[in-house]
């Protein structure tokens, strides 16, 4: 069985390079030279049969083959590194945790300080999670997520769906205030994220007809956000997102027809090496009570 694997030396230089995609990077993560990590690659390339890394330029890039090890490999020795830690003792008390970066930026990140202040005994550390992620190789501690985390490393919980609903800003709505649905769609901006078209949605299960006249397109919905914020326009925006707006009076719902529920919601998931962890009940009711 053991003459199946490579070199551990090997191993572990790939693992560095595979992170860092900089050999000298690499280098110093391990204390070695950079002709070392060189010179442990292309002994594991040989091993293998298979390129791992290519140049694009000056860009070192993994290849398929190289994804596909460095996933493998990375996941196996953080495993090894968490099972090292729990039987010295030393497992850390940080909380690695990925949450999607527009609830984090909005939402999470303005209530982190009151949180550390009545929880001093967990350490949460932040990463916000983009769209091309693939998050369950980040190996976090606990996720908070718009879609479940089907991964063996994982349980995961849905914990509220989400519900969309149009939204302008108190100004914006005293101008619109006298017209119908239809009239806004022909006569306003109409706030839209990118490839989405959850106004279309919308429009269909309210049966409504209008086409939208003067779309604003945004990649990003915090920026959507600022937008409404700004009287530029209406916008359909999530509930939990906009809870704080919607209370302060900041945002107001321009129209009381059906809201859309897109299949989206928050997953809490967290890492099987957490399951007999008490907090994670704790960070878990405390995400409820801000969605």
């Amino acid at each position: 069985m053991y003459q199946k694997l490579p070199p551990l030396k090997s191993l572990l230089a790939f693992s560095a390079a595979s992170k860092t995609l900089n050999y000298s990077l690499a280098a110093q993560e391990l204390f070695i030279t950079q002709s070392a990590v060189s010179h442990q690659i292309k002994n594991l390339e040989q091993f293998l049969g298979h390129k791992l890394f290519y140049r694009e330029g000056k860009q070192l890039k993994l290849t398929d083959n190289g994804l596909l090890l460095s996933t493998t490999v990375n996941q196996s020795l953080n495993q090894i590194i968490h099972c090292v830690e729990e039987i010295t003792g030393h497992h850390t008390s940080a909380y690695q945790f990925g949450v999607s970066s527009s609830f984090a930026i909005h939402r999470l990140t303005t209530e982190l300080s009151g949180f550390n202040q009545q929880n001093e005994n967990i350490d949460l550390r932040l990463k916000l999670l983009m769209c091309g992620d693939a998050v369950a190789d980040l190996d976090l501690d606990i996720i908070l997520y718009n879609r479940p985390i089907d991964h063996i490393s994982y349980d995961c919980e849905h914990i509220k769906t989400e519900t969309y609903i149009p939204v302008a800003s108190p100004e914006f709505a005293k101008k619109i205030a006298n017209k119908t649905i239809d009239e806004i769609f022909i006569d306003e901006t109409v706030i839209e994220l990118l490839q989405v078209n959850m106004w279309q949605t919308w429009r269909a299960i309210n049966a409504i007809n209008t086409p939208i006249n003067k779309p604003l397109y945004f990649s990003d919905t915090i920026l959507m956000l600022q937008a409404v914020l700004s009287h530029q326009g209406v916008a359909l925006l999530g509930e939990s997102l906009i809870k704080k707006e919607l209370e302060s009076g900041l945002l107001v719902k321009i129209t009381d027809t059906k809201p859309i529920d897109i299949n989206d919601g928050f997953y809490f998931a967290w890492h099987k090496r957490r399951k007999h962890d008490p907090k994670i009940r704790q960070l878990k009711n405390w995400l409820m009570g801000l969605i």
